[in-house]
């Protein structure tokens, strides 16, 4: 990993898979919708919705009537977790990886914040309009 990464992706123990998804327009991890939030034994599983396909999506995404992305983390070795304040189901968060091995969501009325070993992701294209969310995506 280079010393000042380029992108969030550059984040991630699997950036090679992601690396030319979105060809080279990288979306921002802002106004994202808090879809799932688990933590469980060590790890942290966290599913993030994209308002809309980001600039860049592959093409294949729109010909499978995709109109947005589900971006699912996978934390792993967790430690100096800070949870603060409350949330209601689906709240529109930021998001942001730090150098420190560090990751951190917020919103006006919460925050997340912990430091992790490993994160990998992964996207999933979905058609809002039939997207009903997976209980159990994080237990392959």
């Amino acid at each position: 990993m280079s010393k000042d990464p380029s992108s969030w992706i550059d984040y991630l123990d699997n950036r090679l898979a992601l690396n030319n998804i979105f060809g080279g327009e990288v979306p921002a991890l802002d106004k994202l919708v808090l879809a799932q939030f688990v933590l469980d034994a060590g790890a942290m599983y966290i599913s993030l919705n994209f308002p809309s396909l980001p600039s860049g999506s592959p093409a294949r995404w729109i010909a499978r009537g995709c109109d947005s992305a589900q971006l699912r983390l996978s934390f792993h070795s967790l430690f100096e977790i800070s949870m603060t304040g409350t949330w209601e189901e689906a709240p529109d968060v930021v998001a942001s990886f730090h150098s420190d091995k560090c990751f951190s969501m917020s919103n006006p009325e919460f925050n997340v914040r912990f430091k992790y070993e490993h994160v990998n992701a992964d996207l999933y294209p979905y058609n809002s309009d039939i997207f009903e969310e997976p209980r159990d995506w994080y237990h392959r």
